[in-house]
């Protein structure tokens, strides 16, 4: 996947239900593979969330 620092994405449960959208902040490969993209969640102020590559995919711009 070719998701890259302030590409907006949503956010997937385990089952494919999608619970929020937000924007990558740090891509970090060190990290486990399930924690690898810190997200800034829209809505939520205190702090980022981590997930990996199976939990989110990139909202393609309408402008394109």
């Amino acid at each position: 996947m070719n998701l890259q620092v302030r590409d907006r994405v949503t956010i997937f449960d385990g089952d494919g239900i999608p619970l929020a959208v937000g924007t990558i902040v740090n891509i970090n490969n060190f990290r486990e593979p399930c924690h690898k993209y810190a997200v800034d969640v829209d809505g939520y102020t205190e702090d980022v969330f981590f997930f990996g590559d199976k939990q989110l995919v990139k909202i393609e711009e309408e402008n394109k």
